[in-house]
């Protein structure tokens, strides 16, 4: 698969063409293609009034460009996105363009809901086709593949590290840790800043484990894409990469490691609350984050600067993932869009779908979360949120997500209720992590083979 590296001399070309152009549009279409005739085309959407207003800047942009194309917004009016475009493909309804999570991409591709891009992407004309290694991170491009092709164009995407309180870093005199620190580093860190009603930290013989007043970093609890960053840091995947077996994956060697590192953070050091602790907060980790209860969020998205800008006094770092026995490695949350087999202007369709996904569509999507340009994201490369969620893209490998149309029912929701959960829960301290996760393998393996059924219970 080509994965070619974008350089500073050519961000650096970029910067300065994109000073030159009105509509960053122009940098990948020099001369636009023009609409024969006026034609309307549709774009559905999940979002609500509030993320319309991006869409809708975007398409006045793309509509300036491409006079003769009118874009329609088909807002979601409450409901299941997925069961509706699901309906919608079953029915031959689609929009023209529509959003897609990457979790559904593989399901979409094999109900017959979205058109394979390559041959749109690989046109030489350059009002056309483009050269996505060029503009795209490579590994944010390719997590709208499915099967070896691209599907999906990114809206957006979210990476995932460790928020940090800055100021109980600064009082137990432990300095920020940086690119390259292991879980190892990560375990001893949360030992220091794990504190107890006496002022004793987890590494001191006399922590009383009953009586805690300050946790040194929480976990994820049952989201299951969110702990497989830790699983690829191990060293392994949780599926085979052609989609069709577990057995190996799941429950190899490294997945039980990973899992064992964070249930004994829980039940053996004790610097991670129980999931049966978070999930009893009625507004989450972040205001606990926030008043000092909890000195790390761990694996957490680039969702909450807002409520950290409303706290100007509190002092943050945003920490990069630790690096796993297995290296430093990622998955990723990532929306993007996907073109209709149905559309009757699949032309016009494809180039607002690309305008959406390149310059015009990125330079709106990209103020307010991370773009998979990396010239969108120049200057917040420096910024001391921003920053280390767009590193972190290096590190990003393909989700799991991606090798099986019926991953996220059969897999991801059943391992987070019944794997971590589980061993991260109350009742996790004693229980033998392989064991677990051997005895479930089967009915997601099963789950898998019947696509999508899950099979009756003692069967």
């Amino acid at each position: 698969m080509k994965t070619r590296k974008w350089s500073m001399v050519y961000l650096s070309a970029l910067t300065v063409l994109g000073m030159l152009i009105v509509l960053g549009w122009a940098g990948l279409s020099p001369r636009p293609v023009a609409a024969q005739g006026q034609v309307t085309v549709t774009l559905g959407s999940w979002d609500d009034e509030n993320g319309n207003i991006r869409h809708q800047a975007a398409i006045n942009d793309f509509m300036a460009v491409y006079p003769d194309i009118t874009v329609e917004i088909l807002p979601n009016p409450g409901g299941d996105w997925h069961t509706r475009i699901l309906t919608q493909i079953a029915a031959g309804d689609l929009p023209d363009v529509y959003m897609a999570d990457s979790s559904f991409v593989p399901l979409y591709v094999e109900s017959g809901g979205l058109v394979d891009l390559r041959p749109y992407i690989e046109n030489p004309d350059p009002a056309i086709g483009f050269d996505p290694y060029e503009i795209f991170y490579p590994a944010v491009y390719e997590n709208g593949f499915y099967q070896g092709d691209p599907y999906v164009l990114a809206k957006d995407y979210s990476t995932v590290a460790i928020y940090a309180n800055k100021a109980l870093f600064d009082a137990a005199g432990i300095a920020l840790p940086e690119e390259g620190w292991t879980y190892d580093d990560l375990l001893d860190v949360a030992q220091q800043l794990t504190v107890d009603a006496n002022g004793n930290n987890a590494a001191s013989p006399d922590f009383d484990p009953e009586n805690i007043v300050q946790y040194g970093m929480d976990h994820r609890g049952d989201w299951w894409r969110g702990f497989q960053t830790t699983i690829y840091s191990f060293g392994s995947h949780t599926i085979s990469d052609d989609g069709t077996t577990l057995d190996g994956y799941i429950n190899s060697p490294e997945t039980i490691a990973a899992l064992e590192w964070m249930r004994d953070a829980v039940h053996e050091y004790h610097v991670a609350p129980s999931t049966n602790w978070i999930s009893a907060l009625p507004g989450g980790v972040m205001p606990l984050f926030l008043d000092g209860q909890i000195a790390m969020i761990f694996g957490m998205g680039p969702w909450f600067l807002s409520m950290l800008e409303e706290q100007p006094a509190f002092q943050y770092a945003i920490l990069p993932m630790p690096t796993g026995p297995g290296g430093h490695h990622g998955a990723v949350c990532w929306a993007g869009f996907g073109l209709s087999p149905n559309s009757e202007h699949p032309d016009e369709a494809w180039l607002l779908l690309r305008a959406l996904g390149t310059e015009i569509g990125q330079r709106h999507y990209g103020e307010h979360a991370l773009s998979s340009m990396p010239i969108i994201m120049e200057d917040k490369t420096d910024h001391p949120f921003w920053g280390t969620f767009i590193r972190e893209a290096e590190f990003l490998a393909p989700l799991d997500d991606l090798t099986n149309p019926y991953y996220g029912q059969c897999v991801g929701t059943p391992a987070g209720q019944q794997i971590t959960a589980v061993l991260f829960g109350d009742e996790g301290a004693d229980m033998d992590v392989a064991e677990l996760v051997n005895q479930v393998t089967p009915e997601f393996q099963a789950c898998l083979d019947n696509q999508g059924e899950m099979p009756e219970s003692g069967s």
